[in-house]
């Protein structure tokens, strides 16, 4: 039988980045799956990253079944 497979990144982008690079992985074909913003001090001032997941597809796989199944469903 034939799946479809994807592959899945984490990233971590600073507030000042998030837009450009989910455009620059967008492109590309990624799709984000879930931001999570967490805030952190540096330099006694809060500031905000957005922790993602995301994911593109990488096509149809097949397994040791799909021929087998092609051809009963052809009968």
């Amino acid at each position: 039988m034939a799946h479809e497979t994807f592959q899945y990144i984490t990233e971590i982008f600073p507030e000042r980045e998030i837009q450009q690079k989910l455009g620059e992985l967008g492109s590309a074909g990624w799709e984000l799956i879930t931001a999570h913003w967490e805030e952190y001090s540096y330099g006694g001032r809060s500031h905000y990253q957005a922790r993602c997941i995301l994911k593109r597809r990488m096509g149809i796989v097949e397994d040791e079944f799909s021929d087998t199944l092609r051809a009963l469903s052809a009968t």
